[in-house]
């Protein structure tokens, strides 16, 4: 970097050591962006790539250093930011607000799509909302609450309140997950054409095949520290990027043992019993339809993929299963073999269930440790509001064992990165040895070694246990081998 001609810098980082709960990473970070420059961050999982750019936007504070931003009137007003941070915040605020209102798709008090948009903005500009609306293709979900709409749409909904801010500088932080294919490319293009607009990127990634074109350096963080950063073509070689994710090659967990667990064998059912049974199913919105006459059966020794792209209804279908959504009453749908509505409480659906969500990552907000979040499985309660058995505790050990995530088990869940607390959120779906185990993107946010254990663990559980698995993604190369059945549904 010390050959390029000087420009404007917007940002600069000057011996920066970022304050994280009680700890400290990235001591002494030096970094700069010049005018004309734009950067990837990459990084396996809690590297601290969340924490420097929350530290950039202000969100957490330095514990030495300094941090110049060079960028719109006040430095701050001149960024526009995106992260599963915000995500989890937004949906963090709608928890409190009353979903039997929604049971019927009436109207209620929860945050539109449109009022998160604009809140991006300072000065309101119903033109440029207009636009926006149009870029991203969105039309259709301006006045849905927040809390309804799905992963990918919550993503497209947050990138765009950040463009209404008109930032100088957009810190995009893993922007494409959840995002199906189609949209990754579109979101791609637009990306692409915010750089040409003059739009300075930040992208954040655990995928080096995200980085667009358009990036010209890379900063690489490992373990808290920054271990390199320069050109893009001196910095995304495959050397640097074996040594950046270890090698590459990634055994999975436990690797030669079975799983434990599986459907208890005191209730196993019969191979081809009906587990979830789906008739003429219709769910909607106010004038939004996320289903329409749904009907589909899952049987028992079956391991189904659905897939379909972002608003066809793969999140609201999890939902209806796991007793979260309303609507199972007003529609005929049967759980192991009885019919909703029929005197089960839900909880006594949800002890047959495990289930893996990123809404119910972004509801897990309390300070526990990430063995009572694992152990809270066995209730099914985001919390710990009773005691484990010494059974339960022991098997919310092995549990973290064969996941390898021994080292977070005293750990404070909140204080972990996103990828670590996906693995905590998986762990604790596990461990209660589910008849049926839902899981809604559970690879997302987490770096190549972490998506190859959950794969693993997932094809062990397919392939050894009795455990029914009904799993969601956008990702080809995330889909565990264990799959036999795929539901491929189509937004209206």
């Amino acid at each position: 970097m010390a050959n390029e001609p000087a420009g404007r810098v917007l940002l600069s980082l000057d011996g920066v050591t970022i304050r994280v709960w009680e700890r400290r990473l990235l001591p002494d970070t030096n970094w700069k962006i010049l005018e004309g420059q734009q950067w990837a961050v990459l990084g396996p999982n809690a590297s601290g790539k969340t924490a420097l750019v929350r530290a950039i936007v202000g969100q957490l504070p330095c514990a030495g250093g300094r941090i110049q931003r060079n960028v719109g009137k006040r430095g701050y007003d001149g960024i526009g930011y995106v992260s599963f941070e915000l995500h989890r915040q937004l949906l963090a605020r709608e928890v409190g607000k009353d979903p039997s209102r929604f049971a019927s798709g009436h109207e209620t008090d929860f945050t539109t799509a449109r009022q998160t948009i604009l809140e991006g903005a300072a000065e309101p500009d119903q033109a440029e909302l207009e636009r926006i609306v149009e870029l991203f293709g969105i039309r259709g979900l301006e006045e849905r609450p927040m809390r309804f709409l799905s992963n990918g749409e919550t993503r497209k909904v947050l990138i765009a309140r950040a463009l209404m801010r008109r930032p100088e500088l957009l810190i995009l932080d893993e922007p494409f997950d959840g995002l199906d294919e189609g949209a990754r490319g579109r979101f791609e293009a637009l990306f692409r054409a915010l750089v040409a607009d003059g739009v300075h990127l930040i992208l954040v990634t655990h995928r080096s095949d995200e980085i667009i074109p358009e990036i010209t350096h890379v900063l690489c963080l490992k373990g808290g520290r920054v271990v390199c950063q320069g050109t893009r073509e001196s910095v995304l070689t495959p050397a640097a990027l074996a040594e950046l994710y270890d090698g590459g090659s990634y055994p999975a967990p436990g690797e030669g043992r079975a799983a434990p667990g599986g459907a208890p064998a005191a209730e196993p059912g019969q191979p081809g019993q009906p587990l979830v049974e789906l008739r003429d199913v219709t769910v909607r919105y106010g004038e939004t339809v996320a289903l329409r006459s749904l009907t589909w059966t899952m049987r028992r020794g079956e391991h189904w993929a659905v897939l379909g792209p972002n608003g066809s209804g793969k999140t609201t279908l999890i939902s209806l299963i796991y007793a979260d959504n309303l609507q199972a009453y007003t529609n005929d749908i049967r759980l192991f073999g009885r019919r909703r509505g029929s005197g089960e409480s839900i909880w006594e659906i949800k002890r047959r269930i495990g289930q893996v969500s990123p809404h119910l990552q972004a509801a897990y907000r309390l300070d526990l440790k990430v063995f009572d979040v694992v152990v809270s499985g066995f209730f099914d309660s985001v919390g710990l509001y009773r005691r484990p058995t010494e059974a339960q505790k022991q098997a919310a050990r092995e549990w973290i064992e064969r996941m390898g995530i021994q080292e977070l088990s005293d750990r404070v869940f909140s204080q972990l990165s996103y990828g670590e607390r996906r693995l905590a959120i998986i762990v604790r779906a596990l461990v209660k040895s589910p008849e049926l185990l839902a899981l809604d993107e559970p690879c997302q946010g987490l770096d190549p070694a972490n998506r190859a254990r959950v794969i693993g663990m997932v094809d062990r559980i397919g392939f050894e246990t009795e455990t029914a698995i009904l799993y969601v993604s956008h990702r080809k190369d995330e889909m565990p081998r264990c799959v036999t059945h795929t539901l491929r549904l189509q937004p209206e």
